[in-house]
């Protein structure tokens, strides 16, 4: 499944390069496929971690799970 659609999991938005490579590294280590994009917000640029694609909402709610007993929580949606 190409990037940019499909079942996603949000997972956050950071100013602070150091905890976006923490959280991807510790994805990485449960196998759980992330990326970033930039993002702009009010409170200037943030760096935004999400999981995915995975191939529905079950599967994206099986890696939240995954990543719930390491402490790291998301949202499932759907990007096109």
């Amino acid at each position: 499944m190409a990037k940019g659609q499909g079942t996603y999991l949000q997972v956050g938005a950071f100013a602070n390069p150091a905890n976006v490579k923490q959280l991807q590294s510790k994805l990485g280590e449960l196998s759980i496929p992330v990326f970033t994009e930039p993002l702009d917000t009010p409170d200037g640029r943030k760096t935004r971690v999400r999981a995915g694609p995975f191939g529905g909402r079950e599967a994206a709610e099986r890696a939240l799970d995954k990543m719930k007993r390491i402490g790291v929580g998301g949202v499932v949606a759907a990007k096109q």
